[in-house]
């Protein structure tokens, strides 16, 4: 890339969406992600407090700004998929077969919500990312059902939370939409998108197959905290390269700043309360700036959720550390990749280039 085009990719990544700060979006995505983690340590659960947390974090992510109708419809459908993600990721755990095949299978379904729009793509990457989370931290003592139950519950919090915050900025006076269709017609709907639109299957079985190789990569070689490269590779690798590489220096940079801030922090105190608070914060920032840009997302998720680990499984620098190595690994890994895949197939058709998520 020439420096005109390395200017536009940087401003670009770091384009400022929407100005302001979103207190009570702050506040209710803190209260949603940093209540369950306090109340697990303060009764000895931390188990159950970190896949509240988990919960309350991903389902509040998944609830859109707009109408009631949308907030509670693609709320639910972010709750009720992380949800079975959670209870699948935990079954099959012990196997690592079992594991890498329905990592394929879930995170091809799930991006194939993309058909839906930017609310589906949303959607189907927190449904693939806690497959990918719940999957790679051991469940402990909580068997499938304390796992899914405790997750659901905090994933309960997060969206009557949110719901209820983006009220204030839902139109006074809309045309009422369409109805949507029922389950059934909306999966079939889903179906036709999917087996008729060849950029959109081609991405969703390259993202499927590339989690699953990362997937089963990590836990071949036992690397610790291994689930970061997955998880970047989810994040990170879009329909073409122009996004792909947009996705990855606002990971990169993202991750670098979150991951120095998490390191000062955790060099400076265990103290599990003090991690507990600082999470909270990290949270709100991140709920308070969502709607800024992606950069913001990425600089407010990497602490919220270290902290989050740190608080129950405090090992100061070095879980920083390894969240930053992983990363650049997926990061590399999906790039590489997703590069040559570009050129040895036909381009895909330029519609593909307006998708989001």
């Amino acid at each position: 890339m020439g420096p005109s085009a390395t200017q536009s990719l940087w401003a670009e990544a770091f384009r400022v969406e929407r100005r302001g700060i979103d207190l009570p979006a702050g506040l209710a995505g803190a209260v949603a992600s940093c209540a369950p983690l306090a109340i697990g340590i303060a009764t000895g659960h931390a188990a159950i407090g970190v896949i509240g947390c988990f919960g309350g974090l991903n389902a509040a992510l998944g609830v859109p700004r707009g109408p009631l109708r949308e907030r509670l419809g693609w709320g639910l459908a972010a709750a009720l998929g992380c949800c079975v993600s959670v209870a699948v990721a935990t079954a099959v755990q012990p196997s690592l077969v079992a594991s890498v095949l329905v990592a394929f299978v879930l995170v091809a379904l799930a991006t194939a919500l993309r058909g839906f729009g930017p609310d589906g793509g949303l959607t189907g990457f927190v449904i693939g990312a806690i497959y990918t989370i719940a999957n790679g931290i051991p469940a402990g003592s909580l068997d499938v059902a304390q796992r899914t139950g405790w997750f659901a519950l905090g994933s309960l919090l997060g969206l009557v939370l949110m719901v209820a915050v983006y009220a204030h900025e839902a139109p006074s006076r809309v045309v009422a939409p369409p109805l949507r269709p029922a389950f059934g017609a909306a999966l079939r709907q889903l179906w036709a998108t999917f087996a008729g639109d060849v950029g959109l299957r081609a991405h969703a079985l390259r993202l499927a197959t590339l989690v699953a190789a990362t997937t089963l990569l990590y836990r071949a070689i036992d690397l610790e905290h291994g689930y970061w490269v997955p998880l970047t590779v989810l994040a990170v690798l879009q329909p073409d390269e122009h996004a792909s590489r947009v996705r990855a220096l606002q990971r990169g940079a993202g991750t670098l700043v979150g991951t120095v801030a998490i390191a000062l922090l955790t060099v400076a105190t265990g103290a599990p309360w003090l991690l507990v608070a600082a999470q909270g914060l990290a949270a709100f920032g991140l709920f308070a700036l969502f709607a800024r840009g992606y950069f913001w997302l990425v600089v407010m998720l990497t602490p919220t959720a270290l902290l989050t680990v740190s608080a129950v499984d405090y090992q100061g620098v070095g879980i920083a550390l390894a969240r930053a190595g992983n990363s650049a690994l997926g990061i590399a890994i999906g790039l590489t990749i997703g590069e040559l895949i570009w050129r040895l197939a036909p381009h895909l058709p330029s519609k593909t280039r307006t998708w989001h998520g």
